[in-house]
């Protein structure tokens, strides 16, 4: 892939980091008040809860690149070539239509605000941008959120494939994250065996 661009919203490590300070902190006064052992059950549910915290807000984002993008959500992993990419919109985050198939594709990174964002937006910050010929702009493409800046940034890279004429699109490939649920599964199977163990 050539110009790769990853798209990941900083808010998300903010809302990691102070829910993971909290789990850190909710462990440290169980672990002092009734020991390691008295304790441990909270640290086993803590670890669960971040690698949760961490599948939901940290681990999705969008690669970008000049034959494809890779949306990575916090089960799932798709590839798809722009050749292959229909339609490219936001309504609850930002969606690619996969052509050969018609799947909507959704990118859990770029989430778009409620339908009342729209409002609060100032006509400068839409210049430049397709809104169609209503000139109304729905939420969801707000230049200032998530799904608005990554929907323009697919439309400016699939334009681009579109008028090179020697690209060639990245493949079409989906993997599930098997991975991250079998940690899952494991942190929840060894909180459950602790809190039983310390009844």
């Amino acid at each position: 892939m050539s110009n790769v661009e990853n798209f990941r919203p900083r808010s998300g490590y903010l809302l990691a980091f102070t829910a993971y300070f909290a789990i850190s902190a909710f462990a440290y006064i169980n672990v002092l008040d009734y020991g390691f052992q008295g304790g441990l059950p909270s640290i086993v549910w803590g670890l669960w809860l971040s690698v949760l915290l961490y599948l939901i807000f940290i681990h999705p984002k969008v690669i970008f690149s000049d034959e494809g993008l890779v949306i990575i959500n916090p089960m799932k992993k798709v590839t798809i070539g722009w050749q292959e990419i229909s339609e490219i919109d936001a309504r609850f985050t930002m969606y690619v239509i996969h052509l050969p198939t018609g799947v909507r594709h959704h990118a859990f990174a770029a989430q778009a605000p409620g339908r009342y964002h729209s409002r609060n937006i100032h006509p400068n910050e839409v210049k430049g941008l397709r809104i169609g010929d209503s000139g109304m702009i729905r939420a969801g493409e707000s230049p200032r959120s998530n799904s608005g800046a990554a929907t323009a940034i697919a439309r400016a890279k699939h334009e681009n494939f579109g008028k090179s004429g020697n690209l060639v699109g990245l493949k079409f490939a989906t993997e599930f994250n098997r991975t991250g649920l079998i940690i899952i599964a494991t942190l929840f199977s060894l909180a459950l065996a602790t809190q039983f163990l310390h009844r």
